[in-house]
């Protein structure tokens, strides 16, 4: 990745280079073909081309970890330059291994890409809760003004209920001076004194009748208005109270998870390496990115933030890690520049070391392509797996019922000697992921 995002590689890409040439170039090839059975030799077969265009560069971390610069790579990477007697590529992208190159074993990037998984782990759930603690006091906040506005409710209707029984009280006392003992000045504070004159020839029964009618009525309204503003602030505060406990809850879910974050960064480095099967870590702005890193124009086949997308959707679909599947293809491709490439076949999936790259299927579109990889990845890791289980009907080339090896590998370190016969396989998808989650947290860390 570029120096902006690391300062301190620049600083070491002349170890990185002499890194690599002490390493040696180890052997290419891709090996069996992925998911197939591989037909019985009769006869030794010259190395045929592998799947990627160049032998891998490394990059020393930060943390003394190495990554993998991906294959035909032409970004800013001070990769060592190439023997002057050393062909060229083919104009298809792919390259041919001499016999003579010794089989170095590269350093293992698992230990570190563990220990950057954690700490992306450990941010995101730090994000996460910091995120459920502000919808927490939100939801604290309104549920303050719910039991407020319960209280004044209540209030009102009390004061409501007083004064309905008061005034039901003074005209009860009114009634009887005029109704028993005829005193009609006692209409006074209801009528007045002008109409007092005129209430006189009236029959005073019925007109204390009405007014008592008419009060109480209008006391009683506001006393029923009162008891369902009362009731609506009641049902308010409740269906708030339900919302601040699930809120809660999920608060101390996300503190659980950092927690649980943590403990697995400690244990990182220990760890075997990731699994085939699980989540992407990585989305497509990180993946873009790192792309835009290492490869100054889209492959041939298409715009790269398709083929991205395609990984991570599928991937998500079918419960394969498509962040990492990406890296595979990638080492698989040169970056989507090779002759599978062309034929949408982005895993080197039915070529041998002998044929590669003329014996590799083809797929009708990216879509497909990238499926087929994914389901080939899924039957890898599953011993299980049936076409029924799969969230789409496999290419009939790759369903699980025809894969030999199916469920041999849980993991990607376990891919090696398997999907290719290359001794470094999964130490190159592996370093070349690892890149990818430095282009990660670079990304994260400018956004802080």
């Amino acid at each position: 990745m570029g120096s902006d995002r690391h300062p301190a590689q620049r600083a070491r890409r002349t170890l990185a280079g002499a890194l690599a040439v002490v390493l040696g170039v180890s052997l290419l090839a891709s090996g069996t073909a992925a998911g197939q059975e591989s037909p019985a030799p009769t006869t030794t077969a010259a190395p045929g081309p592998t799947t990627t265009t160049a032998p891998p560069v490394t990059v020393v971390l930060d943390e003394g970890d190495i990554g993998v610069v991906p294959p035909g790579s032409d970004g800013d990477v001070d990769a060592p330059p190439p023997d002057d007697g050393e062909p060229a590529p083919p104009a298809d992208g792919e390259l041919e291994v001499p016999d003579e190159l010794p089989v170095v074993i590269l350093p293992d990037p698992t230990p570190g890409l563990n220990a950057a998984l954690a700490a992306i782990d450990v941010r995101r759930a730090t994000d996460a809760l910091a995120e459920g603690r502000t919808v927490r006091q939100m939801i604290d906040a309104e549920l303050d003004r719910a039991y407020t506005a319960r209280a004044e409710a209540v209030t009102a209707r009390r004061r409501a209920g007083v004064e309905l029984l008061a005034a039901k009280s003074v005209i009860d006392q009114l009634v009887v001076q005029v109704v028993v003992h005829g005193d009609t000045d006692s209409l006074q504070p209801l009528f007045g004194q002008a109409s007092l004159e005129d209430l006189r020839d009236l029959e005073l029964h019925g007109v204390a009748a009405d007014k008592v009618h008419a009060d109480f009525e209008l006391a009683r309204a506001a006393y029923r208005s009162s008891i369902e503003a009362e009731n609506a602030a009641t049902a308010a505060l409740d269906d708030t109270a339900v919302r601040a406990r699930f809120v809660h809850a999920i608060e101390v879910g996300l503190r659980n998870a950092l927690d649980e974050a943590i403990r697995k960064a400690e244990e990182a480095r220990q760890q075997v390496g990731p699994t085939i099967l699980g989540p992407a870590v990585l989305d497509q702005a990180d993946l873009v990115a790192w792309y835009r890193t290492y490869y100054r124009a889209d492959p041939p086949v298409g715009p790269i933030d398709a083929i991205i997308e395609s990984y991570l959707r599928v991937g998500e679909e079918e419960g394969v890690a498509g962040d990492i599947a990406f890296a595979q293809a990638i080492l698989e491709t040169g970056g989507f520049r090779s002759g599978h490439a062309g034929k949408w076949n982005f895993a080197g999936i039915g070529a041998y070391d002998s044929c590669s790259p003329t014996c590799s299927f083809s797929f009708p579109s990216l879509d497909e392509g990238v499926r087929a990889h994914i389901h080939l990845l899924r039957a890898y890791a599953d011993p299980g797996l049936t076409t029924a289980q799969l969230a789409a009907t496999p290419n009939r080339q790759v369903a699980p019922e025809r894969v030999g090896v199916r469920g041999c590998c849980q993991r990607w370190t376990q891919l090696t000697g398997v999907w290719a016969t290359d001794p470094n396989y999964d130490r190159k998808v592996l370093g070349i992921y690892r890149l990818m989650v430095e282009t990660a947290r670079a990304l994260d860390a400018r956004t802080q």
